[in-house]
């Protein structure tokens, strides 16, 4: 299961949790698969985020290369600022030990 933007998500995706409204009554079951008419429905709503199906480490099938490059496009504003060129280092690090390319990142142990 993985946390994702509402405005990043995708036909075919698939609800891991239910949507709740504010009153925490469901309004959008576990399980659902998402269509553009639903997604657009979910965005009206507000939602920050929703769970997909899904591993949390999956690239949603772009290499690292693309990941980088859209990592290097959202930080493009900040490259001027030492804390944020300290993040984008980090966040690029584990990206590329996720994907086999840098240093090995210690895995949190299953419960």
């Amino acid at each position: 299961m993985k946390r994702v933007i509402v405005y990043e998500l995708l036909p075919d995706m698939v609800l891991a949790r239910p949507v709740t409204n504010a009153n925490g009554l469901p309004i959008v079951a576990a399980g659902t698969i998402l269509n553009a008419a639903l997604i657009e429905r979910l965005q009206e709503l507000g939602l920050p985020s929703v769970y997909i199906e899904g591993d949390a480490l999956d690239s949603g099938g772009k290499t690292l290369a693309e990941l980088e490059a859209e990592l290097d496009h959202r930080f493009r504003h900040v490259a001027h600022d030492p804390i944020q060129q300290l993040i984008l280092r980090t966040i690029r690090t584990h990206l590329q030990a996720a994907h086999g390319m840098g240093p090995d990142i210690e895995k949190p142990e299953a419960a």
